[in-house]
């Protein structure tokens, strides 16, 4: 199983609550980052969380506080070894903010890659075709869909 945790709260400072801003604005969403989880997490916990982070210069794994106000949670009953993995293999990668800007703001579908953005190596750790197209927002409603429709 792992778990996605998807930011929906307010960045510290002022250049964070800006970031988060830019990014919900420019892909329609609530949602500004976007972290896996290998295993089961809940609110109040405090997970190993994978992703990359323009916060912390790219791909890493961190420790973070699951706050309600801060995230919200989507289990999937996948094994996470594979995702978890592909993620931790790129460990040290840079962020990627030309495709940041060149898939999600302008809608190009062009990025570097070897770089990552946080949607786009999560996308791509579950096997998501074109994952440097796919936004926090994105990916919540792809994970959600089946709890939406019926």
């Amino acid at each position: 199983m792992i778990t996605l945790a998807f930011y929906k709260g307010l960045g510290k400072t002022r250049w964070q609550r800006l970031q988060d801003g830019a990014i919900r604005f420019a892909t329609g969403g609530v949602y500004s980052h976007v972290e896996l989880i290998p295993g089961s997490a809940q609110h109040g916990d405090t997970a190993q969380c994978l992703s990359s982070s323009g916060r912390d210069g790219g791909v890493r794994a961190k420790r973070i506080l699951l706050k309600p106000e801060s995230w919200d949670l989507v289990e999937l009953r996948i094994d996470a070894d594979k995702p978890a993995q592909f993620i931790r293999d790129r460990i040290g990668a840079q962020y990627d903010y030309n495709g940041i800007l060149l898939s999600q703001v302008l809608a190009l579908g062009r990025h570097d890659e070897s770089r990552w953005f946080c949607s786009e190596i999560c996308a791509a750790a579950l096997g998501l075709p074109n994952p440097q197209r796919v936004s926090p927002q994105f990916l919540f409603d792809v994970v959600t869909w089946d709890k939406r429709v019926k």
